[in-house]
């Protein structure tokens, strides 16, 4: 997914909406994002990372149907 996908897909949502990662689809957790981490000068500069926060809980496996 790009930069102008995501924005694509989150634009019409609801600005006050929690922003998650959904991890493990076969033993499926949710966490929080932390930060958005993009690397300048390094190896990983050709993306950009959302940086996992804390475990929230079990998610639910219809995430990846």
């Amino acid at each position: 997914m790009t930069v102008s996908e995501l924005i694509s897909t989150l634009q019409e949502l609801d600005g006050d909406l929690q922003v998650r990662v959904a991890h493990q689809p076969n033993y499926p957790f949710e966490y929080s994002i932390s930060d958005v981490w993009i690397d300048e000068e390094g190896d990983y500069k050709d993306a950009v990372y959302l940086v996992e926060g804390h475990q929230i809980g079990y998610f639910t496996k219809r995430a990846w149907e």
